[in-house]
C-alpha cells in the first residue's frame, strides 16, 4: 500500500511493508484461512495477490500500529509478534493477538509495562486489554489477569453495560442483549 492509498485515519509514515503478520494470525473466513496460518495470497516480502478483490475482512482491518498515535513506531507487529487490533475508547478494548509461534511475546519487555499501563487506562473508561494467545483468552487487568482459558465454537465473548468482558454460551440470553466486544476476529 503506498501512501497514496491510505486511509482518513491512518499514520502517513506506517506502512505494512514486509510486515504480514495480519496475514497470519487472523481467521479469514471469506478465504476458508484458519488462524496462525500465512494466506495463500500474501506475497514473499510483503503484499497481498489479490489486494483490490481482498475480502471485507481485510479490507476494514488495520492494526492499531497503522492508526493509533499511542502505538511505539518500533512496535510494528512483525517486529513484537503480536498485533494490536482497536485502541483505547469508553467501551471498547485493545485486542493483542499473538503470533502462534510467540504465545508469551506479549509478555516481552517493554510490550507487558506499557500494555499494563494500557490496562489501567482502560479500567478507567469501561474498557478492557484482551489478550488472544493461540486459542486462549486473557484479560489484562491493572493489578492481575483473568484466563478464559479456550473459547469454544459454542461460547463467545461479550461486554456488559459496566464495560466488563465476560465469556458465555451462545445462547445465553445476554448474547442478544450486550453488545460483542468490537475488533474480534
Amino acid at each position: 500500500m503506498s501512501n497514496s492509498d491510505l486511509l482518513p485515519g491512518l499514520i502517513p509514515d506506517r506502512v505494512c511493508g514486509s510486515c504480514v503478520s495480519c496475514c497470519s494470525f487472523f481467521t479469514i473466513a471469506e478465504l476458508n484461512k484458519p488462524a496462525g496460518s500465512l494466506c495463500r495470497h500474501s506475497r514473499s516480502g510483503g503484499g497481498c495477490d489479490i489486494y483490490d478483490e481482498r475480502p471485507r475482512a481485510c479490507r476494514i482491518f488495520f492494526c492499531a500500529w497503522r492508526c493509533w498515535n499511542e502505538v511505539p513506531e518500533d512496535w510494528r507487529p512483525d517486529k513484537t509478534g503480536f498485533v494490536l487490533g482497536g485502541r483505547l475508547m469508553p467501551r471498547r478494548f485493545l485486542s493483542v493477538t499473538t503470533d502462534p509461534l510467540l504465545p508469551e511475546s506479549w509478555r516481552a519487555e517493554p510490550y507487558f509495562s506499557q500494555l499494563k499501563i494500557w490496562a489501567r487506562q482502560a479500567a478507567g473508561m469501561l474498557s478492557e486489554v484482551v489478550v488472544f494467545s493461540g486459542k486462549r483468552v486473557i484479560l489484562l487487568r491493572p493489578e492481575s489477569e483473568v484466563d478464559f482459558g479456550e473459547v469454544a465454537a459454542d461460547e463467545v465473548l461479550i461486554q456488559d453495560p459496566d464495560g466488563h468482558v465476560a465469556k458465555v454460551k451462545r445462547n445465553d440470553p445476554r448474547v442478544t442483549t450486550a453488545a460483542p466486544p468490537p475488533d474480534l476476529r
